[in-house]
């Protein structure tokens, strides 16, 4: 029986983006991280390959789109949490895509600092959809280079680079900004002064302030436990 095609974390890289994954120690580095997170928590499977001394991980050929999904997901949204959920969760995808829609390309928001090409327009199309992510093909919305590679000196980080450039940010687009980047103590302090009447920040004003309760719950008993 002849085994199926499996891949190494440096060639799939190689073969969706040309880019050699072992020049990009940063982004080696990250792509590794988020791929294993994402098969531990199921979404997609990867092979253990026993060496020596370590484990190295590959990729079965019926998982590569998902992997190209992961990384171009991976531009936009940095924490691994949020891109499983982006794959998982159809209603959560949607409330980021719009997030997403709102932050790229409106003209009062951070969206005048990203040139509009239609590769943009059917990612965010596709996101906002209820297809599998699994099974379609993202298009690439960074042509000229992954945020993982071009943004490496604010670690690969789109959304924090927005922020950087625009001082009239309004305190929801901060909120969020400073969650999707997982800065959820600074995503908290805004949440806690947030006024607004959109729903979509009003969920996520729950959320973040939620999650950093129960964040900071836990580092009480650790303190306490010590």
């Amino acid at each position: 029986m002849v085994s199926s095609p499996s891949y190494s974390f440096s060639e799939a890289i190689k073969l969706h983006f040309g880019i050699q994954l072992a020049k990009h120690e940063a982004m080696r580095h990250d792509v590794g991280y988020l791929l294993k997170a994402m098969s531990k928590a199921g979404v997609i499977r990867l092979e253990e390959v026993p060496l020596t001394r370590n484990s190295s991980w590959r990729i079965p050929a019926a998982e590569m789109l998902a992997a190209h999904n992961a990384v171009l997901l991976q531009g936009l949204f940095p924490e691994p949490k949020v891109v499983i959920k982006l794959f998982t969760s159809v209603t959560e995808r949607r409330k980021y895509a719009q997030l997403a829609r709102e932050l790229l390309l409106e003209p009062k928001s951070v969206a005048g600092l990203v040139l509009v090409h239609k590769s943009l327009l059917d990612f965010l199309a596709l996101l906002e959809s209820d297809a599998d992510l699994k099974t379609h093909k993202l298009a690439n919305p960074f042509p000229d280079a992954l945020p993982q590679i071009g943004l490496a000196d604010y670690g690969g980080n789109l959304l924090r680079v927005l922020a950087a450039q625009t001082a009239s940010l309004s305190m929801g687009d901060n909120m969020m900004l400073h969650y999707l980047s997982g800065e959820l103590e600074q995503a908290y302090t805004c949440a806690s002064t947030l006024v607004s009447d959109n729903a979509l920040l009003q969920q996520y004003r729950t959320l973040i302030i939620r999650e950093y309760e129960q964040a900071k719950e836990f580092d009480d008993l650790l303190d306490f436990l010590r």
